[in-house]
């Protein structure tokens, strides 16, 4: 489980690098995309502990887990 988070982790720090450009004028996103990267990677081994030790699924994990973390930001930020 340790590995997936580490790759999820990694994984949210390009997410933000590709999807909202450079780390230093949006670190909100980053810890947001690490936040949702986090959750989903929990949420996977609560459901598919099966799962845990799938490269391929703790990638898209990571990947989807970020980028919902960043829509929900945005939607808060924009609902205030």
């Amino acid at each position: 489980m340790s590995d997936l988070l580490l790759s999820a982790i990694f994984t949210a720090l390009t997410m933000v690098r590709v999807i909202k450009g450079s780390w230093l004028r949006n670190p909100q996103y980053i810890a947001t995309g690490i936040v949702g990267a986090i959750v989903g990677t929990l949420v996977l081994h609560a459901y598919w502990p099966a799962y845990d030790d799938d490269f391929i699924v703790g990638g898209v994990t990571g990947i989807f887990g970020s980028w919902a973390g960043m829509v929900l930001f945005d939607a808060i930020v924009g609902m205030a």
